[in-house]
C-alpha cells in the first residue's frame, strides 16, 4: 500500500496510509542509498509500505518527489538534508525581536523554496514587540517590492491571524525559520487543539519544536511545523544562479562586460556600478554577496534527490556507477560496512 510520512522519530517513521497510522522502519537498501542525502526518508514523502503487524510496517520504496525544502548538511558540503517534501508552499517566519529579524536567513529560505518548487511567503511575527512600526514595515516593503506576499502577525496579540489562516487554507505549507520566531505559537493560535509545545526564548532563540511533523488543519489544508534552524546553507546552488533571486541585480547584470560576471571581483561590473550610483541598494548587494560567498559547488557525491526524478532514471544512474566508484563514495560518506558488502557482491549480469 501507499502512504504519507507524517513524522520522523529517530530511525522510525510514522506513516498515514488510508487513515491508518503505522510505525515504520525503512529497508536497508534505502538507508544505504548513495544519493547523498543525510536521511533517505523525509516528512511528506509518499512511500510504498508493507504491513508487518498491528500498526507496524516496513517502507519498501520512496516515490518520486513533487517538491522539497532542503539545505546543505552542517559541516558536510557533500550531503543534502531534506527537511520536508511534497508540500505546496513555504512560509518563512521571522520575528521583529527575540530573536532579531535577519534578512539573510529569509533570502536563503526563499531561494531554497524556489529551487525545490515551492511558493515562498514571508511572515513577520511578534509585531507587538516593535518599538517602531518601521521595524516590520521596512523589511515587509523590501520583500513586497521583490514580488512576495508578506504577512504581519502577532500570535500573542492576535494580530493578522485571519490573513495567516487564509494563506494556509486549502494548501500544504511548511513553516520554517530561526528558533524562537513563533512558528508553533502561530499554528496554536489558529487551531488551539493541536497544543504544539511553545516556550519563552532568549535573544538568540532556542529550539522548542523537537521534530518535523505534518499536521492536518480543521479548516482545510496541512501544515508542517519544523524545528528552528540557526544555520541554513543552500544545497546544490551555483554562484551564477543566485542573482536571479534579486530582481534589481538581475536587471543590471546584462550590462556587465563579462557575460559570466558573478558581480564579486570581476572588472567593469554593472552591478557594482549600480551600488556606487545608488541605483542598487547597498544592503541588497551585501546580502547577495554573503550568499554567493558561502556556496560550495560540485559536491563529490552522486545524487538522485531532485524532485520529480523518474524511478527508472534513478535506477539507470545507480547501475551506471562502477563498483569501485560506489565503494569510494560509500567510504567517503562513512558507510564502510556497506562498502565491504558492495565489494563482496558479484557484478550483476546483463538484463
Amino acid at each position: 500500500m501507499e502512504g504519507t510520512v507524517t513524522r520522523i522519530r529517530s530511525v522510525l517513521c510514522e506513516v498515514d496510509a488510508g487513515g491508518q497510522a503505522y510505525v515504520c522502519k525503512a529497508r536497508r537498501r534505502l538507508v544505504a542509498s548513495e544519493t547523498g542525502e543525510s536521511k533517505p526518508v523525509a516528512v511528506g514523502d509518499r512511500v510504498v509500505l508493507t504491513p508487518t503487524g498491528p500498526g507496524e510496517a516496513v517502507i519498501e520504496e520512496v516515490l518520486p518527489r513533487r517538491t522539497k525544502l532542503s539545505r546543505r548538511s552542517p559541516g558536510d558540503v557533500r550531503t543534502e538534508h531534506v527537511i520536508v517534501t511534497n508540500v505546496d508552499q513555504l512560509l518563512v517566519v521571522c520575528s521583529v525581536r527575540r530573536p532579531p529579524l535577519t534578512l539573510g536567513i529569509i533570502d536563503r529560505y526563499i531561494i531554497a523554496g524556489h529551487s525545490g518548487g515551492l511558493d515562498p511567503i514571508v511572515c513577520i511575527n511578534k509585531m507587538d514587540l516593535a518599538k517602531d512600526r518601521a521595524e516590520y514595515l521596512d523589511p515587509a516593503r523590501t520583500y513586497e517590492e521583490m514580488g512576495y506576499s508578506v504577512l504581519l502577525t502577532s500570535a500573542r496579540a492576535g494580530t493578522g491571524l485571519e490573513s495567516f489562516k487564509s494563506a494556509l487554507r486549502g494548501k500544504s505549507t511548511v513553516l520554517a525559520g530561526h528558533s524562537g520566531v513563533g512558528k508553533s505559537s502561530l499554528i496554536n493560535a489558529i487551531q488551539p487543539g493541536l497544543k504544539l509545545k511553545t516556550g519563552p526564548v532568549n535573544a538568540k532563540g532556542r529550539h522548542i519544536t523537537a521534530g518535523v511533523s505534518l499536521l492536518r488543519l480543521d479548516f482545510g489544508g496541512y501544515v508542517v511545523d519544523t524545528p528552528g534552524i540557526r544555520e541554513f546553507t543552500l544545497w546544490d546552488m551555483k554562484k551564477s544562479e543566485v542573482a536571479q533571486f534579486f530582481p534589481q541585480i538581475w536587471e543590471l547584470a546584462p550590462r556587465c562586460r563579462l557575460p559570466a560576471c558573478l558581480h564579486l571581483e570581476e572588472p567593469d561590473c554593472a552591478v557594482k556600478r549600480g551600488v556606487e550610483s545608488r541605483e542598487l541598494p547597498a544592503s541588497q548587494y551585501e546580502r547577495y554577496v554573503r550568499i554567493a560567498e558561502t556556496l560550495v559547488e560540485n559536491p563529490r557525491v552522486p545524487r538522485a534527490t531532485d524532485v520529480e526524478v523518474p524511478a527508472e532514471q534513478i535506477g539507470r544512474k545507480k547501475r551506471a556507477l562502477s563498483r569501485r566508484k560506489m565503494k569510494q563514495v560509500l567510504r567517503e560518506t562513512g558507510l564502510e560496512e556497506v562498502a565491504e558488502e558492495a565489494e563482496e557482491e558479484p557484478e550483476p549480469g546483463p538484463a
